[in-house]
């Protein structure tokens, strides 16, 4: 009892201390009012004012919050310990149309406006790049997993049952449907990979005969310029048995010639 009692007294003093410090101190004092208007504005979800929306977007910004910039539910963790999200992209667009509108720095003169404004143009693009969104959702994923424990943790017996049981399921119903989807990809890959050598095949086959087709081309082409080379001496083996041929009869005739005038009589 008396140390319950000591405790008590020992915690006011502390805060009495902590008290006249803040009353000391402005900067102090400012900080625990920042504090608290920003516990108000994350806690806000409806009734609010384009300007309460300008401010409740730039904390979220500065929480890399983009489910709560763009008014959208958290992320959650199934059964198997993995963030999920079921909101669609036209919702992610409806809920950007909507604030975009409240926002607008056409509407709303000032830095806060314009720099919201960006702030919520940014979120729009993050949650419906697939690629991102997937990075975002695992740096929830320890919040998303303290909100089931603490859902757990409250519920009642009979609830915490109810809920232990839905989970089993889940996790059973998940587990078959990624082993099918691990199938699924390995079947994919394999026929990727038979694809692949289906076509190296094919190109290499291509390539062979593009070889033998120029092959050939060459083949035929000398065969082609030993056959003309072949005629043309041919030719020329030709023309020197004609001019032989012709110094011959010369000669024969000049032979016949001098016989004939050798046979005519002397004094003639």
């Amino acid at each position: 009892m008396a140390d319950r009692i000591f405790e008590r007294m020992l915690n006011q003093t502390a805060a009495d201390v902590e008290a006249q410090h803040e009353q000391a101190d402005p900067e102090a004092q400012r900080r625990k009012a920042q504090v608290s208007e920003e516990a108000s504005l994350r806690k806000m979800t409806t009734g609010m004012t384009a300007s309460d929306a300008i401010k409740r977007m730039l904390l979220a910004h500065k929480d890399r919050d983009y489910f709560r910039l763009l008014e959208l539910p958290p992320p959650e963790v199934d059964a198997l310990g993995r963030p999920t999200w079921p909101v669609t992209a036209s919702e992610v667009s409806k809920a950007y149309r909507k604030l975009s509108i409240l926002v607008h720095p056409d509407k709303n003169p000032g830095e806060e406006a314009r720099e919201a404004f960006e702030a919520l143009n940014e979120a729009h693009r993050a949650l419906k790049d697939k690629d991102k969104l997937e990075g975002i959702l695992q740096e929830h994923l320890e919040a998303a997993q303290r909100r089931a424990d603490a859902a757990l943790a409250s519920a009642s017996l009979d609830e915490r049952l109810v809920l232990q049981a839905q989970q089993a399921q889940q996790a059973k119903a998940l587990r078959k449907a990624q082993g099918e989807q691990l199938r699924a990809e390995v079947v994919a890959k394999m026929r990727e990979r038979q694809e692949a050598a289906k076509r190296k095949r094919e190109a290499a086959e291509k390539s062979r005969y593009r070889r033998r087709e120029l092959d050939e081309e060459e083949e035929e082409g000398a065969a082609d310029g030993d056959n003309e080379e072949q005629q043309q001496q041919q030719a020329k083996q030709g023309d020197g048995s004609s001019d032989d041929e012709e110094d011959a009869a010369a000669r024969r005739r000049a032979l016949a010639k001098w016989r004939q005038q050798q046979r005519k009589p002397r004094g003639m």
